[in-house]
């Protein structure tokens, strides 16, 4: 969890994000990573990765709710998704990887 706290800290702190569905859907063209919480239903979710497989931007399922990212974001309010405009590609990649090894099963 430590990277996606980092790249989303880095974020916050150079001003280079949007929260909020509305905000991320007008600027997924510019964002590097979008991230989705559980909290976020399924059909704005589903519009969601549809525009950023377009735009071809990464969306990240975040394993908590949005209480959880509103507080991993420093934000006093609940956050379903937030787009990230900072981060590098090394630090992207490392999440899906990192994400993919979690989710595969125990041998």
């Amino acid at each position: 969890m430590k990277t996606i706290e980092k790249v989303i800290k880095d974020a916050i702190e150079a001003e280079k994000y949007k929260s909020g569905v509305k905000e991320v859907t007008r600027s997924v063209k510019g964002s590097k990573l979008i991230i989705v919480s559980r909290s976020l239903d399924s059909q704005r979710k589903a519009k969601l990765q549809e525009q950023a497989s377009q735009a071809g931007v990464p969306v990240y399922e975040f394993e908590g709710n949005s209480i959880q990212l509103g507080k991993l974001c420093n934000m006093p309010f609940r956050v379903t998704t937030i787009a990230l405009r900072a981060g590098t590609d090394q630090e992207i990649s490392a999440l899906f990887e990192k994400s993919a090894k979690e989710q595969k099963p125990a041998a």
